[in-house]
């Protein structure tokens, strides 16, 4: 349809003025004929025959081709000026509306700008390019190697609350680095967390502020090799449950915990004698769990590591809510 249209008004456009001619010229003449047939009938009314009714109406009107040469010369002398203005109107709207797709379509299919689109900040990628980067050793001051870091980053774009989790390991020389997760002219909040094998678990909370953030120093520490084994309420051993460490509350009082959003590269799952080493303590400490039975929710379980023993045992309970991280 919209190719017959374009067909038909390139036609027009190029139509030329001897077409319109013929057309003003055959309208004249048949209003001359109707003119001539009615003033032959009024004669022949009067009693005039037919073929000198017709003598008598061409006589009174004159000479017929003159008076069409008139007329179309002063019809076309009219119809020139309006047609030709109409052809350029119609030709100045078809290229304003080619003008307006030429400039809407591009614009559409054009991928946003790096200033323009937003990272997961909730704030144009442009402005999130703050790192971040750090370095964990163990207590002799040797780096430590894969090393879980679980990153949270909090920021308040306008009419909202973004929370995005990040998560790396560290290089053999103990350093790692988390590129472009939130935006330094804007406020943010971090929560980081440390985790390796063997070693208490450590964590550290910016709260609110703007700038770039200082490289972060985890300096981890020994752990006490803590056993959780999972037995049903029968006493047979579960495999398969789900757990990782959520919360430690240190000597001093501090403590250190992982968000739940962030938790998934240190799940683990233990093995067919119900067993779950969990190595990230100190005997006495209080600390929080996260586990799920096979089929169930996660839960928190509230423990003390024990100073006599390696092994909490746990069995299934109601599932409890969630906590907020």
């Amino acid at each position: 349809m919209l190719r017959h249209w374009f067909r038909t008004l390139i036609s027009y456009l190029r139509l030329p003025l001897i077409a319109h001619a013929d057309r003003e010229l055959h309208d004249i003449r048949e209003e001359i004929e109707f003119h001539l047939s009615s003033s032959a009938a009024e004669h022949h009314s009067e009693g005039m025959d037919a073929r000198q009714s017709q003598q008598t109406a061409l006589e009174q009107f004159g000479d017929v081709k003159a008076v069409v040469d008139d007329c179309c010369d002063v019809s076309l002398s009219r119809h020139l000026f309006w047609h030709r203005l109409h052809q350029l109107i119609t030709l100045g709207l078809v290229g304003a509306l080619g003008w307006l797709i030429w400039l809407y379509f591009p614009s559409q299919n054009k991928p946003p700008s790096d200033s323009t689109q937003l990272a997961a900040s909730g704030y144009p990628e442009s402005e999130t390019t703050g790192d971040i980067q750090g370095t964990v050793v163990a207590e002799d001051g040797q780096p430590l190697r894969e090393t879980h870091i679980l990153a949270v980053v909090k920021t308040w774009p306008p009419h909202g609350f973004r929370q995005n989790s990040f998560t790396a390991l560290t290089r053999p020389d103990g350093t790692f680095l988390i590129e472009n997760v939130y935006p330094p002219g804007q406020e943010y909040e971090v929560q980081i967390a440390a985790i390796a094998d063997a070693h208490l678990l450590k964590s550290e909370y910016i709260s609110m502020r703007t700038g770039t953030l200082e490289p972060f120093r985890f300096q981890l520490t020994k752990s006490a090799g803590l056993v959780l084994h999972f037995e049903s309420n029968a006493g047979t051993p579960l495999a398969g449950v789900s757990a990782f460490p959520f919360e430690r509350i240190d000597q001093s009082g501090q403590e250190h915990c992982i968000y739940f959003c962030s938790a998934r590269p240190v799940v683990r799952k233990s093995n067919t004698e119900g067993n779950l080493p969990m190595p990230h303590f100190l005997p006495g400490e209080q600390v929080t769990v996260y586990i799920q039975f096979p089929g169930g929710e996660w839960q928190t379980r509230e423990l003390t590591v024990p100073a006599d023993k390696q092994t909490v045992t746990l069995t299934p309970e109601p599932a409890s809510h969630l906590d907020d991280g």
